[in-house]
């Protein structure tokens, strides 16, 4: 009798013992659920590795047939340009990248575009990830689809007014000697600027020609990332380099880019030969996954491939690209070896 009543005895601890472990495992689950939804979870069990000051690193995220750059300054600031297409695997893929690189702040967040594909994360980002400053394209109308209307949103129930993407917006770091600015839209003011064209006209084609082009550039290595916009827009980036760029008293080498990346994904409308024969990068990058729109075209990968010496990346095959400079040179690395 007294050994079975041990065995009982042993027994009852055991499940209480369980019991007590199974409520704190919900507790625990309930309040990490209250900062970090657990189908994120996975975003946040990872080691954080920060960008070396001193030197710039630029990540194109595969996120699909979408894009999302990371940008890590030499002095610690970072930059997020656009959040991919608000789908699920892609929103936890962003989230990953960000905390990755140990970033909790991101001190310039941009929404290049009000195509899907460009601002639809971006919503759900801002509710993990605080953010310093916005910039966003000149598109006071909210709703032009789901995707861009819930990042509008998230703006305005947080009061808040962002600058906009057009010709002479940016950041001037003379301290560190880095920059990022845009190069089109033009102005708003002007009446037939493309994000003026936008507004009067809600077309694909319109969206797409008012999508920003940013120029970024540290230690002489620039970056030339090109919007959505086709030909009309290519030529007058071309017309630009050729004239010069003054922006903010300064001038700004844009014909010497050193990294070019592709235009609308490489669709067809990025098959304007002469962009390629002027700028000649060192290398071309591609940011694209499946579709339905026959992105990348044929034409744009030839003209990219051969302009950058056959240094051509794209996100769907090489994964994220991460491109790091330092002392004047740059060093890209594939996701997928």
């Amino acid at each position: 009798m007294t050994k079975n009543k041990k065995r009982f005895g042993k027994g009852k601890w055991a499940a209480i013992v369980c019991g007590v472990l199974v409520c704190l495992a919900a507790v625990f689950l309930i309040i990490v659920n209250v900062f970090i939804p657990l189908k994120y979870l996975s975003a946040y069990l990872v080691a954080a590795d920060k960008n070396a000051v001193g030197q710039m690193r630029v990540s194109f995220l595969d996120v699909g047939y979408g894009d999302c750059t990371i940008i890590e300054f030499p002095d610690g600031k970072t930059a997020l340009i656009d959040g991919g297409d608000g789908t699920y695997p892609n929103n936890l893929k962003i989230l990953k990248a960000l905390n990755k690189r140990g970033i909790n702040n991101i001190d310039y967040l941009v929404c290049t575009s009000a195509c899907p594909e460009r601002c639809g994360g971006l919503a759900e980002i801002m509710k993990f990830k605080t953010v310093s400053e916005i910039f966003a394209p000149y598109f006071p109308i909210r709703y032009y689809n789901s995707e861009y209307y819930s990042f509008r949103k998230r703006l305005y129930d947080n009061n808040i007014e962002p600058k906009i993407c057009e010709y002479g917006s940016g950041i001037f770091n003379d301290e560190y000697g880095y920059n990022f600015c845009f190069l089109s839209p033009s102005n708003h003011l002007i009446d037939s600027s493309e994000g003026s064209e936008f507004n009067k006209n809600h077309t694909k084609q319109n969206a797409d020609n008012a999508s920003a082009v940013t120029w970024l550039e540290y230690g002489g290595i620039g970056f030339l990332l090109m919007g959505n916009g086709g030909e009309a827009v290519q030529r007058k980036i071309i017309k630009s380099a050729k004239l010069g760029v003054e922006i903010d008293g300064r001038t700004l080498d844009i014909a010497g880019c050193a990294v070019l990346k592709v235009p609308d994904h490489g669709s067809a409308s990025a098959a304007y030969g002469e962009l390629y024969d002027f700028f000649k990068p060192e290398a071309s990058i591609i940011s694209v996954g499946e579709n339905g729109y026959k992105c990348p075209s044929v034409q744009a990968l030839s003209g990219a491939y051969q302009a950058s010496g056959g240094n051509l990346y794209r996100t769907d095959e090489d994964g994220t690209l991460t491109v790091t400079v330092s002392a004047g040179s740059f060093v890209l690395e594939k996701e997928k070896k």
